[in-house]
């Protein structure tokens, strides 16, 4: 079966800008954080030989998720002076190695990993999606797994549906209720009110949904 491999290049951007020093070429130009993608890039093509290779990134313009939640990612530091530049230097080395440059207004690069997952079910292909962010789990499926980075960008956790249910005994369809009870931090989204990662994977065990915790409410104790 073709392989086709989506990556998250805000994603990996970033992390590879915070794990290396600061790095400049010839040109004075900031190289860090590309230089950090690319050896990962490079790494990924020869363990996995993919038959097709795409990178996305966000835009600047809003997303939906701001228009329906002004406080999305609210709070956020300001992007490092540093890192800036080195989004188009790398838009510009991947367009020269010929690999796919993905963006789409309104939506996110882990909103387009998710149709290039479901555009790959369609075409009967594998598809690897590598990010930072563990809202990619419930893109798992059959032919769909998830590379998560962990340290950097040198550590990798491979999730299949076998993984996701080894750790945290959940099918994919049922991330979204573990984000909606214990919130995410990062992008500023409250959950319900002292209900961490640990508390919201018992509920999810015990009742499966979040309508399935409020209609059994009562049988909970403390308050939700």
């Amino acid at each position: 079966m073709p392989t086709l491999i989506a990556i998250d290049g805000n994603s990996l951007l970033f992390r590879a800008f915070h794990a290396l020093p600061i790095l400049t070429d010839a040109k004075g130009r900031y190289t860090n954080a590309v230089y950090g993608f690319m050896g990962m890039l490079i790494r990924l093509i020869q363990e996995e030989k993919p038959d097709y290779l795409a990178v996305a990134f966000d835009l600047k313009a809003p997303t939906f998720r701001h228009l329906q939640y002004k406080g999305y990612k609210a709070g956020r530091k300001e992007t490092p002076e540093e890192l800036i530049p080195q989004f188009d230097l790398l838009k510009e080395t991947l367009g020269e190695l010929g690999i796919a440059v993905l963006s789409c207004e309104g939506y996110e690069a882990d909103d387009i990993l998710g149709a290039m997952g479901e555009l790959a079910k369609q075409n009967h292909c594998q598809a690897l999606l590598v990010t930072g962010d563990k809202d990619a789990l419930q893109l798992i499926g059959d032919q769909t797994v998830v590379w998560l980075t962990k340290k950097g960008i040198t550590e990798t956790e491979k999730f299949d549906l076998a993984k996701l249910k080894e750790v945290y005994g959940l099918t994919p369809a049922q991330i979204p209720d573990l984000k909606g009870l214990m919130g995410d931090s990062s992008d500023n989204i409250p959950g319900v009110p002292g209900v961490g990662e640990k508390t919201a994977l018992k509920l999810l065990h015990e009742y499966q949904t979040v309508d399935g915790i409020y209609d059994n409410i009562e049988k909970i104790p403390g308050k939700l």
